[in-house]
């Protein structure tokens, strides 16, 4: 299938804040009044070779079948393109091949003035297009946008693209540049497609992957309704700045993305995505279950998953979470929703969990078998004890916890709260606790939750506010759902009055490695903070060989940039910076040290 331009009538070319390397055909090297072409050159003939680019011309195509061989003339391209020299062509292409590059150009532009007439255009060898420009198809993986620059238009082209055949009927053209652009994000941040380029309905089938970035592959999927059926519509590149500050995004108009993960070097277990929802519903899935339809501040995860999001002001920021698998691929989109930074990354956990599943099917605890306090069994180095239930007007009550297998949650044995709580302890585990989870049902009367000792809520466990240093969220389906609690949990009670319990967690990140290619770098060296646990401040050492640039950021464990401690150069020697943690909640921290090439990582924890 193919990808249609989109018209940007805009007054500035945009282009990220990327590296690249770049080729041009400017055409000064030629006189004024050079002709080429028919009379003077046969169709395929190498005119010049400018910037290692071999230029020729070729037959141009009518637009109801046939062509002819016209000419083109170097002209004076001052009063359109502010350059002195331009190449007008009459009935003639010109052909541009960049496979003699010492680099395979993933983005080319060239300039361009349309006097008349139609044009002929192929990228990659494609068949020829002939037409008006604006309309012309690309090949799968190649995308294409038009800047108005004034007095001239600038085309814009995305993707892998070894040559160019491009020529007019009263058609002018300069500048022609193939360029290799560095992308430094290890994420799909869209910033290397071109403004305005769309795909989806009519441009491309349903599961054709459209762009590749980092090893991850994104095509367009189908987008489901909430009650049933669905539709396939379009994406757009935008402009990103203004919600994310970070160049492109990409806008969904009911359809979805996929990303497929199953190329990278390394195995994701947590990706997030900025996003930004303008109305409407959304679509997620992960590792090929079931869509989910609905407010993604709703979804529900499948078994071993868990999704929290987290409002950044101008956007939020969603994190997909799998403590037990590699998540394989997201898929993801909404009907007036624009999503950017889909970050994969692996984090080494360790989890615990109680899942009630050592215990006999109806065995009972509480009133008239345990008192308040009791441990009634151990599991993974996890006590679980009975306690007194809280009711919302005051008073307590000490009712009984039966082993069942009647949630609805659906995997395996779980435990019935009939007004008791229940107490697990994790500071036997013997790790520094960043997450806890737990799956519950709901059929009626309120809850109570506690978090290390703290004042027990009670009322509808999903309208706790998060206590300060922790963030609680949840997932609903119906009366069954997941909590999440972020934050240094080191004893939770939960429990309630028709309340199932199963599959409580406690989650310890122990690493997050380097991006893939970011291998450490002999000019610098990260040392360790101390002291580590910090308090108040901590110092960061780090050694310089050579003179570099050094950019060192902290970040939360969800990947989000708290502080940025350096960003200039520095010289050969050994430097230290301070991070003062200020109001910076309990838990584990990563600092970051990145050069142009290389980066190093460090895990910190903070403790008050």
């Amino acid at each position: 299938m193919k990808t249609y331009v989109k018209f940007l009538m805009v007054m500035v070319f945009y282009f990220p804040a990327i590296s690249f390397a770049q080729n041009c055909v400017d055409f000064e090297s030629l006189a004024i009044g050079t002709t080429y072409g028919n009379g003077i050159n046969a169709p395929g003939d190498v005119i010049f070779t400018e910037n290692d680019i071999p230029v020729t011309v070729e037959n141009f195509e009518w637009t109801g079948g046939g062509g002819t061989f016209g000419v083109a003339t170097v002209v004076d391209g001052i009063g359109s393109f502010g350059t002195p020299m331009a190449m007008g062509t009459n009935n003639v292409n010109l052909g541009f091949d960049f496979n003699n590059l010492a680099f395979v150009p993933n983005r080319v532009y060239f300039d361009f003035t349309d006097s008349g007439g139609n044009e002929n255009i192929s990228v990659n060898g494609s068949p020829i297009f002939a037409g008006e420009l604006m309309s012309a198809p690309m090949p799968v993986g190649v995308s294409i946008s038009f800047v108005n620059m004034g007095t001239f238009y600038r085309a814009v082209m995305s993707g892998e693209i070894t040559s160019l055949v491009v020529g007019g009927q009263e058609f002018a053209l300069d500048n022609v540049c193939a360029m290799k652009v560095v992308d430094p994000s290890d994420c799909v941040d869209f910033d290397l497609l071109s403004p305005g380029a769309t795909f989806g309905n009519g441009i491309n089938t349903i599961g054709e992957v459209i762009f590749t970035e980092n090893n991850i592959p994104v095509s367009v999927e189908y987008f489901e309704w909430t009650g049933g059926g669905g539709t396939f519509g379009t994406c757009t590149v935008i402009d990103g700045d203004p919600v994310y500050g970070t160049g492109l995004a990409m806008w969904t108009s009911n359809i979805n993305l996929r990303f497929d993960f199953t190329g990278m070097e390394f195995q994701p277990n947590w990706v997030t995505f900025d996003f930004e929802d303008q109305g409407g519903n959304e679509n997620i899935s992960v590792n090929g279950y079931p869509i989910f339809a609905g407010e993604l501040g709703a979804a529900i995860m499948p078994p071993g998953f868990s999704l929290l999001i987290t409002n950044m002001g101008s956007y939020q920021q969603a994190t997909v979470v799998s403590y037990a698998t590699t998540i394989t691929e997201l898929v993801v989109g909404g009907q007036e929703f624009s999503i950017d930074n889909v970050c994969p990354m692996e984090v080494g956990f360790t989890t615990q969990c109680v899942d009630f599943e050592p215990l006999g099917l109806g065995t009972m605890y509480g009133s008239g078998i345990n008192s308040p306090g009791d441990v009634i069994f151990t599991q993974n180095s996890i006590p679980v004890m009975v306690d007194n239930f809280y009711y919302v007007g005051g008073g307590s009550t000490f009712g009984n916890a039966e082993v069942t297998t009647a949630s609805g949650i659906g995997t395996g044995q779980d435990m019935r709260e009939g007004n008791i709580n229940l107490i697990f302890d994790f500071m036997e585990t013997g790790y520094w606790i960043d997450m806890v989870t737990f799956d519950f049902a709901d059929y009626g009367g309120h809850e109570n939750l506690s978090i290390n000792g703290g004042t027990i809520y009670a009322g509808e466990l999903t309208m706790m506010p998060s206590p300060p240093g922790f963030t609680i969220s949840f997932n609903m389906s119906g009366s069954i759902g997941q909590c999440m609690i972020q934050g240094s949990v080191e004893k939770l009670l939960v429990g309630g009055q028709e309340f199932y319990i199963d599959n409580v967690c406690v989650h310890s990140i122990v690493g997050i490695p380097d991006p893939p290619g970011k291998l450490p770098s002999s000019s610098v060296k990260l040392g360790q903070n101390y002291p580590n646990p910090l308090n108040g401040q901590t110092t960061i050492p780090f050694k310089v060989s050579e003179r570099s640039h050094i950019t060192i950021t902290v970040y939360d464990h969800l990947g989000r940039v708290v502080s940025t401690l350096a960003d200039q150069e520095y010289d050969a020697g050994e430097y230290k910076v301070e991070w003062r943690a200020g109001t910076a909640a309990n838990g584990i921290y990563f600092y970051q040290l990145r050069t142009g090439k290389h980066s190093q990582t460090k895990k910190m924890s903070r403790v008050r």
